[in-house]
C-alpha cells in the first residue's frame, strides 16, 4: 500500500523560512497587506529613534582605591556614569521608558553598557513575543559566552533593535539617548506591578557595584600572577578581559548584569 503526502501550497513565505510553524496564507500572497508581515519585517522603527532631549545627572562615584595607574584606567569609563531622571530601572540595569502611546522604550543602563565588551553582540526575542517580567527578552554574546538578559516588566515586544546584532556601539556611548534595546507594548497593569526602582535609588545601586568592581580588581591587580601585565611576557593590561581572563570576566558581567 502507498501513502502519498499532498504538499500544502498555501504555506505562509514566513513558514516556509523557517520564522513560523504552520501558518497558511489567507491573503492570496499579497504580502504588502499582511499585518503579520509588516510585523515580522520589523517595520516599526520606534526603537531605534534617538531621544536627544532626555535630561541626564552626572553620578558622583568615588573611585579612591590604592591602584597602580595602568589598573586605575581600567576603572576611568565608571567615574563618569549618568542616570536618567525621566526612567525607571530594574535591578538587572534594564531602563525603561513610558512613551505617550502607552508602549515602552527598554534598554540597558550606563553602568551595564560600560561593563560589556566593545566587541559583544545583543540580541533580542522577535517582534511579537510576550514575556513575562524575569524572563529572557534577550541576550549579550562574546566568542562563546552569552549572559541573558531578564525583561523589566511583562509585555510583548512592537520593535527589536537589530542593528545591536551588529554593533553595540550607541549603547556604549549614548545608553539611554541611543541604546533602546526593545520597544514593547506592556501588560494591563504591568507598569504599576513591575519590580522598578527609582533614578535615585538605582543611582545607589550602580555606585555600590561599581565599589563592588574596584575592590574586584584591587584583588585580581594584587595576584601574584597577574600584577599589572600579562603572563605573556610582560604586556601591559588593556582590558578587564585581560585583568580577569576572558572566563573570569564573563562571569563578573553575567553577576551584575545577567537574568
Amino acid at each position: 500500500m502507498s501513502i502519498t503526502i499532498e504538499k500544502q501550497r498555501d504555506l505562509c513565505i514566513w513558514t516556509e523560512a523557517g520564522v513560523l510553524n504552520g501558518k497558511i496564507c489567507d491573503r492570496g500572497f499579497r504580502c504588502e497587506d499582511c499585518p503579520l508581515d509588516t510585523a515580522l519585517r520589523d517595520s516599526d522603527t520606534s526603537c531605534q529613534e534617538e531621544d536627544p532631549l532626555l535630561e541626564l545627572q552626572d553620578l558622583d562615584v568615588s573611585l579612591d582605591m590604592d591602584l597602580p595607574e595602568e589598573i586605575s584606567d581600567l576603572l576611568h569609563p565608571f567615574s563618569k556614569l549618568q542616570i536618567c531622571d525621566e526612567l525607571r530601572y530594574s535591578r538587572s540595569h534594564v531602563w525603561v521608558r513610558r512613551l505617550k502611546n502607552g508602549k515602552v522604550k527598554c534598554g540597558l543602563d550606563a553602568f551595564a553598557a560600560a561593563l560589556l565588551p566593545v566587541d559583544a553582540q545583543l540580541i533580542v526575542v522577535a517582534n511579537n513575543t510576550r514575556v513575562r517580567e524575569g524572563e529572557h527578552f534577550g541576550w549579550v554574546y562574546g566568542g562563546s559566552h552569552t549572559i541573558p538578559l531578564s525583561a523589566p516588566i511583562s509585555g510583548t515586544v512592537s520593535c527589536r533593535n537589530t542593528g545591536l546584532l551588529a554593533s553595540i556601539e550607541s549603547t556604549r556611548t549614548s545608553p539611554y539617548q541611543k541604546g533602546c534595546v526593545v520597544t514593547m507594548e506592556p501588560d494591563v497593569g504591568a507598569l504599576a506591578d513591575a519590580q522598578l526602582v527609582t533614578p535615585a535609588a538605582q543611582a545607589r545601586n550602580i555606585q555600590q557595584q561599581v565599589r563592588e568592581l574596584s575592590q574586584h580588581i584591587a584583588d585580581a591587580a594584587a595576584l601574584p600572577d597577574v600584577g599589572i601585565c600579562l603572563n605573556d611576557g610582560g604586556t601591559q593590561v588593556k582590558s578587564l578581559s585581560n585583568l580577569f581572563g576572558e572566563d573570569a570576566y564573563w562571569q563578573l558581567i553575567s553577576r551584575f548584569v545577567g537574568g
